[in-house]
C-alpha cells in the first residue's frame, strides 16, 4: 500500500511538473478581417483571380489579412505539408448541414466546424494527423468563430485559449483574441519531416472561450499551418 501511494505520489508531481511547464503563447500578429461577409471574400477572390478587379481593388485586396493564406496562389508549407485526417470530437449537426471538423482546413472561410457538445464546448477538439515526412510546423493560423457575417460572429462563442498536444503531450496553450481576424501564433518547431518516422499528431482542445450574445457553441472557421522544409 505505501509503495501504491509513493508511485501515486510521484506521478502527481510529474503530472504537475508537464502542466506547469506548457507555455502560453499570444499571437505574433493579429490581421483585423474586412466587415463583410465570408461569402462576400470568397466572391472577391474568385474576381481577383479572374482579372475581373480594377487595378486599385486588386491592390487592396492583396493588402486584406486573408490575401496570401486564401486566395493568392502563392507558394507556401502546402506546397509540401499534408494533412492525413482531421478528426473533431464532436460537430454542431443542424437544417440538414454538418459543421465538421475539416471545415477549418478548406481554405474556404464560408465554412466552419462547431463543436456540439453540451454547453461552449469546454474540452472538445480537433485532431490533426500528419505524414512523417511532412515538412515541419512552426507557424499556426487561426480565424477564431463563425466568420459569416459580423452578427453571426457575435451571436456564437469563440474560442478563447487552446490547449496544443504534440503527440498526446501538452506543448502550449494558445491565448486567442475576441477578434474577427486572422491571428498568427508561432510556435517553435513541431514535426519530423523524416519519411522512416511515423504519423505524428496535433490536437488543439477548448480551454475556454467567448461566450456568444445568443448560442453556446463554439466555433472555428480556419486553422491552417505554415512551417519550413518546403524549399
Amino acid at each position: 500500500m505505501r509503495h501504491k501511494i509513493l508511485t501515486a505520489i510521484i506521478f502527481s508531481f510529474v503530472a504537475f511538473g508537464m502542466y506547469a511547464q506548457v507555455k502560453h503563447i499570444k499571437p505574433k500578429n493579429v490581421a483585423k478581417l474586412q466587415t463583410i461577409s465570408a461569402e462576400q471574400y470568397n466572391q472577391l477572390g474568385e474576381a481577383y483571380n479572374t482579372g475581373k478587379m480594377t487595378e486599385k481593388e486588386a491592390k487592396k485586396f492583396e493588402n486584406d489579412a486573408l490575401f496570401y493564406d486564401f486566395f493568392s496562389g502563392g507558394c507556401s508549407w502546402y506546397c509540401g505539408g499534408d494533412v492525413d485526417t482531421i478528426v473533431a470530437s464532436s460537430c454542431l449537426e443542424q437544417d440538414g448541414r454538418k459543421y465538421a471538423g475539416a471545415n477549418v482546413h478548406d481554405f474556404d472561410v464560408t465554412t466552419q466546424w462547431i463543436e456540439g457538445a453540451t454547453g461552449q464546448g469546454i474540452g472538445e477538439y480537433l485532431e490533426y494527423t500528419f505524414p512523417g515526412s511532412c515538412p515541419r510546423i512552426t507557424t499556426i493560423n487561426i480565424i477564431n468563430g463563425d466568420i459569416t457575417d459580423l452578427v453571426t460572429w457575435k451571436n456564437r462563442s469563440r474560442v478563447k485559449q487552446l490547449k496544443v498536444y504534440f503527440n498526446g503531450a501538452p506543448y502550449a496553450i494558445l491565448d486567442l483574441k475576441d477578434s474577427r481576424s486572422l491571428q498568427t501564433f508561432e510556435i517553435g518547431t513541431i514535426g519530423f519531416h523524416d519519411a522512416y518516422m511515423p504519423q505524428w499528431t496535433l490536437r488543439f482542445e477548448i480551454l475556454d472561450v467567448y461566450p456568444g450574445d445568443k448560442l453556446e457553441e463554439t466555433a472555428i472557421s480556419e486553422l491552417i499551418f505554415d512551417g519550413v522544409d518546403v524549399h
